[in-house]
C-alpha cells in the first residue's frame, strides 16, 4: 500500500550545481571524437561575425535538446541552465531566438554541407558494411506554417524523401520538399546520394514501395548491380500477368494468422528503344478481401518486381521486401523520438536545416549504442536511452582542478555509463 500523505512536501530552490542530463556530456564528447564538431565548424557562410556563437555551438545546442526530448527552439533553454552543460562547457548554448535566426540563414549549398556533416557519425558503421540495403520512403509531415504546401492526404505540410540503412541504423539522407512534391520524384537522385556513402565494394540492396516502380530505376539499378526489391503498381501490364498464372502455382502460407496465397512469375516492366530492358522476377501474394461487396473482386493483389539472384526463394524475396516496416519504424522514430514532427519555421530551407539537424541527433545516437553500450542495449529507442542513461539526475562539483559528475550510490545503470565514458574516447573512432 502506498502510505504516501498528499502535501507532505516542500519544493525549494538550491544553490547546488545540479544536472538532469547526465549522459549528455557522453554524446558531446563522442561528437568530438568522431570528427563531428570539426565539421560543423568548416561550413562556410554561416558565422556573422567571429565573436558569435560557432556553427557547432547552434547545431549541437538544437541536436542535444532533441537527444534530451525537447521538442522545440525554446526547449534550449534547459539545457543552456544546466550545470553539466555550463560547468563541463559541452557547447554554448545559444537563445532560442538567435538558433532561429542561425537556421534561416541557411542556403542550398550550406543544406548540403549540413547533410554531409549529419553523416559523420554514420561512417563509422556504414565503412564496415559488406552488404548494405537502402530503404528509400517518403513521409508526410503536418504543419500549419504560411509556406507549407497541401498534401495528398487532404492536410498541408511537408513531404520529405529520406533514406535509412537498417544494417547501421543511420539515415543516409532527407531530401526535404514541399507538401505538393510527388512521391514518384527525386527517388532516383537520392538513390545515386546514397551510394556514394558507401565503399566500392559493398553490396547495395535497394526497397521501395511502389513510388520507386519506375523504368529508370530498374535500369539504374541493373547498370550499378544493385538488387532491388520494388512493390510493384498493378497496372494493366501486371494484371495480365497475374491473370495468366495457372491456379496450381500458387502456392499457400498463413502469416500472422491470415491465409495467403503466393507465386512467382516473370515481368518485363517496358521497352527502351536504347536499351534491352530485361524481365524480373514477380513475386504475387493474393488473400481474402475483408469486405465482401457486390461487383468487387473478393481477392487484393499485391506485386514485388524484384532482380534478386535465384538463390533467393519466393519467399526470402517476399520476407525481404516486408522488412521495410522497420524503415517506417524508424521514420516514426525520427519524426517522434527525435523531433521531425514538429518544424520551427516558416521558411523552407530553415526547416530543412532542421531536418538535417533531427537526422545528425539520429545518426549519433546510433552511433553511441553500437560504439559505446552493451549489445543488448542497441534496439533500444531514445525514449529507453533518455529514460535510464542520459537523463540521469546527478551533481556537478569541482575537485582538484577536476569537473565531477556525481550520481547516487544506487543509480541502476553506473556501470554502463561508466564504461560508455571511456568507449566514446576510442580512437577507431577518430575519422569516423
Amino acid at each position: 500500500m502506498i502510505r504516501h500523505k498528499p502535501g507532505s512536501f516542500k519544493v525549494e530552490k538550491s544553490n547546488s550545481s545540479l544536472t538532469s542530463f547526465a549522459g549528455l556530456p557522453i554524446l558531446a564528447d563522442l561528437a568530438h571524437s568522431c570528427g563531428l564538431i570539426k565539421h560543423l565548424n568548416a561550413i562556410n557562410g554561416l558565422w556573422q561575425r567571429r565573436r558569435d556563437y560557432s556553427s557547432a555551438d547552434h547545431i549541437m545546442s538544437l541536436a542535444l535538446t532533441i537527444i534530451a526530448g525537447g521538442e522545440r527552439l525554446d526547449d534550449t533553454r534547459l539545457l543552456k541552465n544546466d550545470a553539466a552543460v555550463s560547468e563541463l562547457r559541452i557547447t554554448s548554448v545559444p537563445s532560442a531566438n538567435t538558433i532561429g535566426v542561425f537556421l534561416k540563414r541557411f542556403s542550398h549549398r550550406t543544406i548540403a554541407a549540413l547533410a554531409r556533416a549529419a553523416l559523420v557519425p554514420a561512417a563509422f558503421t556504414l565503412k564496415q558494411l559488406k552488404t548494405a540495403t537502402i530503404d528509400i520512403d517518403s513521409s508526410l509531415i503536418e504543419s500549419d506554417k504560411e509556406n507549407a504546401a497541401f498534401t495528398y492526404k487532404k492536410f498541408s505540410g511537408y513531404n520529405p524523401m529520406l533514406a535509412w540503412c537498417p544494417e547501421a541504423d543511420v539515415f543516409l539522407a532527407c531530401l526535404f520538399r514541399n507538401g505538393n512534391a510527388s512521391p514518384q520524384s527525386h527517388i532516383l537522385e537520392t538513390l545515386e546520394y546514397c551510394q556514394d556513402k558507401f565503399k566500392t565494394d559493398t553490396h547495395l540492396r535497394l526497397r521501395s514501395d511502389s513510388a520507386g516502380y519506375q523504368l529508370k530505376i530498374m535500369e539504374h539499378c541493373v547498370e550499378h548491380s544493385i538488387d532491388f526489391t520494388i512493390t510493384a503498381d498493378l497496372d494493366a501490364s501486371v494484371r495480365g500477368v497475374i491473370e495468366n498464372i495457372p491456379q496450381k502455382d500458387w502456392r499457400l502460407m498463413i502469416k500472422d494468422g491470415e491465409t495467403i496465397l503466393f507465386t512467382e512469375t516473370v515481368h518485363a516492366p517496358g521497352t527502351n528503344a536504347k536499351k534491352t530492358v530485361p524481365a524480373f522476377r514477380l513475386v504475387v501474394t493474393r488473400k481474402l478481401s475483408c469486405q465482401l461487396e457486390l461487383f468487387k473482386n473478393v481477392f487484393v493483389d499485391h506485386a514485388i518486381i524484384s532482380n534478386l539472384p535465384a538463390e533467393y526463394s519466393t519467399e526470402d524475396i517476399l520476407k525481404h521486401h516486408n522488412a521495410r516496416g522497420n524503415a517506417e519504424k524508424a521514420i516514426e522514430e525520427l519524426k517522434n523520438g527525435f523531433a521531425l514532427a514538429k518544424l520551427p519555421c516558416g521558411q523552407l530551407a530553415a526547416n530543412a536545416a532542421y531536418a538535417q539537424i533531427c537526422l545528425l541527433a539520429y545518426n549519433l545516437v546510433s552511433l553511441f549504442k553500437r560504439a559505446a553500450l552493451p549489445s543488448d542495449w542497441v534496439p533500444y529507442r531514445i525514449k529507453n536511452l533518455r529514460f535510464r542513461l542520459l537523463c540521469a539526475a546527478a551533481m556537478v562539483v569541482k575537485h582538484a582542478r577536476n569537473t565531477i559528475i556525481k550520481l547516487h550510490r544506487n543509480f541502476t545503470f553506473f556501470d554502463v555509463l561508466e564504461r560508455a565514458r571511456w568507449a566514446v574516447l576510442s580512437p577507431k573512432l577518430s575519422g569516423a
